[in-house]
């Protein structure tokens, strides 16, 4: 089969690479899209610690079953059109045993840890597979994985109906977490974002927007909200300003959700912090039920993801989706078609 395989630094390769062999409880899955994502891009750059070339990069997974092997014959049939859950859990530290597969101890992802879907066909076991209803159309069922982080960290933080909220960048996750919120009955959603490109879809999207180069924050939100500070703060940029900005925003005992992933550790004045009583949550990943979540939302289109898809390339092209991704500020989510 045709796979796209990281190399080393700045180096992804199509060539063929070995079919999957199914094992007893194991389903062969044909790639139809796989989405390009930030991880995806650290890992291009040679940044990501765990991954080891060669390697099938990708775990924003949609395709359809070819073929199950028993006991997973009697639950997946050929043909099925599926998401692929990408957490790999240990079962047996503390976290597992809680219940709390996601942040397991142990923690081992589809793409990173083992190949992923860069490639024509994967295998996965039955335990991973989440079917797709008719009524979600390919690019939706593309999405999921996305959705499914902006659907935990929603769950994670204390958002209420009613309440205002900031949300701190306006890439995919950041985007989609500003969707939930506001389908989730936010009573005003406003969305930070320097890049002009990001910040005109959230207009389209519905959304107030500021880009805090250009702006005071605190006026932009009098603007949107009414007031200079919001109940909820998510910051999903890393971006050692943000933290700033999140906390200077936020209310007097209101939240700041931290979501995205700084290079270095940022500076956070937790005077301040403490000043306003400010509650603080985190969010990682998703649980399975947040896949099941993000499916009937888009079943209901309450979030519309379309929008967020700027290309559909082949799987031939990984080499210039990656280069595109990382030399463009009109990139935004790249589908890769095996």
């Amino acid at each position: 089969m045709q796979a796209a395989v990281y190399q080393g630094k700045e180096n992804i390769k199509v060539q063929e690479w070995p079919a999957p062999a199914l094992a007893d409880g194991e389903v062969l899955v044909r790639v139809r899209y796989v989405g390009i994502c930030g991880t995806d891009l650290i890992t291009y750059s040679g940044k990501h610690p765990r991954v080891t070339p060669p390697r099938v990069l990708g775990h924003e997974i949609y395709g359809s079953v070819v073929e199950a092997k028993p006991p997973a014959d009697a639950k997946w049939k050929k043909g099925q059109r599926v998401v692929i859950y990408p957490l790999i859990s240990c079962g047996v530290c503390v976290p597992c045993q809680e219940g709390n597969t996601h942040v397991c101890e142990k923690l081992r992802v589809l793409g990173v840890d083992t190949d992923g879907g860069f490639a024509e066909y994967i295998q996965v076991v039955s335990e991973q597979l989440v079917e797709v209803p008719d009524t979600v159309s390919d690019e939706q069922a593309a999405l999921v994985e996305p959705v499914s982080v902006a659907m935990h960290t929603v769950r994670r933080s204390s958002f209420r109906p009613g309440d205002t909220a900031l949300v701190l960048g306006g890439g995919p996750i950041g985007n989609l977490i500003a969707q939930m919120l506001r389908a989730s009955g936010a009573r005003a959603v406003m969305v930070s974002e320097v890049k002009p490109f990001r910040g005109a879809l959230a207009e389209r999207l519905g959304f107030a927007t500021v880009n805090p180069a250009q702006e005071d924050l605190r006026e932009a939100l009098q603007r949107c909200v009414g007031e200079p500070f919001a109940d909820h703060v998510f910051e999903v940029t890393g971006v050692s300003a943000a933290y700033r900005d999140a906390v200077e925003a936020c209310k007097v005992r209101g939240e700041i959700v931290f979501v995205g992933l700084p290079k270095t550790p940022p500076e956070v004045d937790i005077q301040r912090v403490v000043f306003k009583e400010i509650q603080t949550s985190s969010s990682r990943v998703y649980a399975r039920q947040d896949f099941r979540a993000a499916i009937a939302l888009l079943q209901r289109r309450a979030v519309d993801v379309v929008p967020l898809i700027t290309d559909q390339l082949p799987l031939k092209d990984a080499e210039g989706a990656f280069q595109k991704m990382l030399g463009s500020d009109t990139s935004l989510k790249i589908l890769l078609a095996p």
